[in-house]
């Protein structure tokens, strides 16, 4: 993760002042291009130098206000390793402070664009075509929209009153891979299976919408973690998670979808996961200990196992099998003020991430 952090460092300190890179700035161009090709990905690139003007028909910004993450160990691991149940729940924030984030967020997308010279269509000229009734009336409500999720419980807003349309993003561009199928922690599998006929009536309009209007729809969707989970998958230590008072922007599900008007798509996305600062105090809220407590507990278990697996590997019967849990709960506490500050100034970067590959698919 510090990796992460010294990229998101190098990307801030170009995008000062929120200016385009020029021609007179070959160096700057060069070493922005270099971090967009390491923390963000493209898929159809081809489509993307067409892309001249775009309207935003969807803006979305999913706040995970408890974070979950559970692991069950099997065989060989669950001798060595403990099951792991560990939260974090943001505190210290509000939903009106997220609806302002949202709006925010936006503006900064909408700049970002513009500054590398995509035109945007005015929000108001969206919104004064019959279609966008259309749009607007398929929509989720009420908003926000909580979705429970195997990742977590998060909060879905959107920007500018744009309606609200959910959709698994292994859905919006379905691709073939070998092993375990991909799915969309951050939405309920209710969610995920009604997605996808949704989705369809939906594309139907924005295809009127982008073919009126000569542009390319953009659907943004961003989500931000109050906190950070990082499981430790190396084997001697199966089961282990470390937590950190950082928000996060999420790979894969921060991302600019688009669709042309002739109904070509492309997507921009994180492929990593980027980390804030600290933006507040992690607070252990476990009814039987702190953190150190938490992390003691989970060395002697590991210890107590890989004794035992010893011992029964020699033949000696020690009449421990392994197989504990450890559950943890915390509260990642922010400072309001901070929290917003922090989480913005990130954003601006990872939007000109994105515009600069918008820019620049290919490389």
């Amino acid at each position: 993760m510090k990796s992460l952090r010294q990229h998101l460092f190098v990307a801030t300190a170009l995008l000062l002042a929120l200016a385009p890179v020029s021609a007179a700035e070959p160096d700057q161009a060069a070493a922005l291009r270099a971090q967009a090709a390491k923390l963000v990905r493209v898929e159809n690139p081809d489509v993307l130098p067409s892309v001249k003007r775009v309207v935003i028909t969807s803006f979305m910004a999913d706040f995970v206000s408890e974070l979950r993450y559970s692991k069950s160990l099997s065989g060989l691991e669950a001798m060595i390793g403990a099951d792991s149940d560990v939260s974090i729940r943001l505190v210290g924030s509000s939903n009106e402070q997220f609806q302002a984030m949202t709006e925010a967020f936006y503006e900064q997308t909408v700049a970002q664009l513009r500054a590398r010279g995509i035109e945007v269509v005015e929000h108001a000229e969206l919104a004064a075509l019959p279609e966008f009734a259309e749009l607007a009336a398929s929509g989720l409500k009420p908003l926000p929209s909580e979705q429970d999720a195997k990742a977590g419980k998060g909060l879905f807003f959107t920007a500018q009153g744009l309606p609200l349309h959910l959709i698994d993003e292994t859905q919006f561009m379905p691709s073939f891979s070998f092993g375990r199928k991909k799915q969309d922690d951050f939405l309920t599998f209710g969610t995920r299976f009604s997605g996808g006929f949704a989705a369809a009536q939906t594309q139907q309009i924005e295809s009127r919408i982008a073919t009126g209007l000569g542009a390319t729809i953009l659907k943004v969707r961003l989500t931000v973690l109050g906190g950070q989970l990082t499981p430790d998958n190396s084997f001697w230590s199966s089961g282990k998670v470390s937590t950190r008072a950082a928000a996060s922007f999420v790979d894969t599900v921060t991302r600019y979808a688009f669709i042309t008007p002739d109904g070509n798509k492309a997507r921009i996305s994180l492929q990593e996961t980027v980390a804030t600062d600290e933006i507040g105090e992690l607070v252990n809220t476990t009814s039987d200990g702190s953190k150190a407590t938490d992390t003691a507990k989970n060395v002697a278990l590991v210890a107590l196992n890989v004794a035992s697996l010893a011992a029964r590997l020699g033949g000696i019967n020690t009449g421990y099998t392994g197989g504990f849990s450890a559950t943890s709960e915390y509260e990642c506490r922010v400072r309001p003020e901070l929290f917003e500050k922090t989480v913005l100034s990130h954003y601006e970067s990872i939007a000109g991430l994105f515009g600069d590959r918008l820019q620049n698919p290919g490389q």
